[in-house]
């Protein structure tokens, strides 16, 4: 819904304000006798809604009639916005799967006195809001900029980044794995951001599913998979180093693979190769929640093939945003195309071995449930979401989401944490229940893309303080 009014050049308030207006009158309110009426619908301060009320029809966006003076006094307001082609376009590859949430933070009730620092200002609802409309059914949003988050709701770019902040300290964003431009290796490629769709403050009878640690011990994983890239870029830096102690052998300038190789391994940025890895887990977690049953009927073989095809022909294009170009047709208008980036340029080079690497995480997260039975009665209409780390880690230590379709429901006691390890001395998965994840201790929930610490969410106040 915010994407209708995503060009309107307005602040935080008056998108808010169109929000509210628009949910509860359509595009016009009937003709009332008081615009208190109005005020309490939108739930803006009094002050503040005649500002936003000047703003919008400065814009040309908001239109007040009232009726003759000889007549009853009586005002209507209507909202005149046109839907901007790059929104409609936006909205059809995004169906509302959070509106629920959507509807929940337009209504948000205020908290005691003694909550209040917690409670959610206006732009922060508008942020919120925003990301839910980009947000997979796992809570995840690949393709949106900080420019583009700021221009859908009226914040600045350095104002965007500091809400933000403040999401993650309150615990609706788990996590966010920043952006970057590497050239020639991957190109620009967005922040990801990874939102806590099971927050208390979120009603949970509109969800349904549960939370599952990986320790590291579990052994169905391969570890050279888990940290694929993070392997790559070391074996890619200790042969550049051979290669410089050796004065008679240099790279060919001519070789475009070479000189692709040389590039990303004299790479100074951790981010895009944090970014990468994730990128692997992420792209498990597309063939966990897509080929469910073909990881356990497929050969080998199969399973590369269609795995390295997804990768080429539709996975990658997630990560790639929606950008406005000129109209070769009109040249007044522009039109919604998807970015050409990140491409990727290292995916020739590794594509074979990316394929196993996902294709070996998927098989182990799946073989690693099926044995623990923490899935019993599985449906394919699961979606398994591999958390994002925003660091460097390769402790094999990571945490996995599962989401139930709307037709689907977990059996009761997947309602909460899982953490599963191994014994050993039994050759068997352990399965531990955890009461909440935020009895977990900061670190832990660091290294698992849980949270980013430290946290400021209302529910810690009652729980005993970890060491971080």
């Amino acid at each position: 819904m915010l994407l209708r009014f995503s060009l309107l050049p307005c602040s935080p308030f008056a998108k808010f304000f169109l929000l509210k207006f628009v949910t509860r009158y359509g595009n016009t309110t009937p003709w009332l006798n008081q615009v208190t009426e109005i005020i309490n619908a939108i739930e803006l301060p009094k002050s503040r809604f005649y500002e936003v009320v000047k703003e919008l029809r400065s814009l040309g966006a908001l239109e007040v009639q009232e009726t003759k003076p000889n007549e009853l006094h009586e005002v209507r307001y209507e909202v005149s916005i046109h839907e901007p082609e790059i929104c409609s376009f936006a909205l059809n590859e995004q169906p509302h799967l959070h509106q629920h949430k959507v509807d929940e933070l337009l209504n948000l009730k205020s908290r005691s006195i003694r909550r209040r620092r917690h409670q959610l200002t206006i732009p922060q609802r508008v942020l919120m809001i925003a990301l839910l409309e980009e947000a997979d059914a796992g809570g995840i949003i690949r393709n949106i900029g900080f420019s583009d988050l700021a221009q859908r709701t009226g914040l600045a770019i350095r104002q965007v980044k500091n809400q933000m902040a403040k999401l993650r300290e309150f615990h609706y964003v788990r996590v966010s794995l920043p952006g970057g431009n590497t050239t020639g290796l991957t190109g620009r490629y967005n922040s990801v951001h990874a939102l806590n769709l099971r927050h208390p403050d979120f009603d949970q009878q509109s969800s349904s599913g549960g939370i599952v640690i990986f320790r590291q011990s579990v052994p169905s994983i391969p570890d050279e998979y888990l940290n694929y890239f993070h392997l790559q870029y070391r074996e890619l830096r200790k042969g550049l180093l051979q290669q410089r102690r050796t004065s008679h052998v240099k790279i060919d300038q001519r070789d475009e693979l070479l000189n692709l190789a040389s590039r990303a391994g004299n790479l100074q940025a951790s981010s895009t190769w944090i970014f990468l890895n994730w990128l692997c887990h992420d792209l498990a977690s597309r063939a966990l929640s897509e080929l469910w049953k073909e990881l356990s009927e497929l050969t080998v073989g199969q399973l590369n093939k269609i795995i390295g095809d997804k990768i080429r022909g539709e996975w990658l294009s997630a990560y790639r945003a929606i950008i406005e170009v000129d109209d070769d047709n009109n040249s007044r208008q522009k039109k919604a195309v998807r970015s050409k980036q990140p491409e990727l340029a290292i995916l020739p080079l590794i594509e074979m071995s990316m394929s196993t690497a996902v294709r070996d995480i998927a098989r182990g997260v799946k073989n690693a449930l099926t044995d623990s039975e923490a899935l019993p009665n599985h449906a394919e209409n699961y979606h398994f979401q591999i958390l994002p780390i925003p660091h460097k880690s390769e402790r094999g230590l990571f945490a996995v989401e599962i989401t139930a379709g709307s037709e689907t429901r977990l059996n009761q006691k997947n309602e909460f944490v899982l953490a599963l390890g191994f014994d050993p001395k039994r050759g068997k998965i352990t399965v531990d229940s955890i009461s909440d994840v935020y009895a977990l201790k900061h670190n832990n929930l660091a290294m698992t893309g849980l949270a980013t610490p430290p946290l400021a969410c209302p529910i810690l106040a009652s729980l005993p303080k970890t060491k971080k």
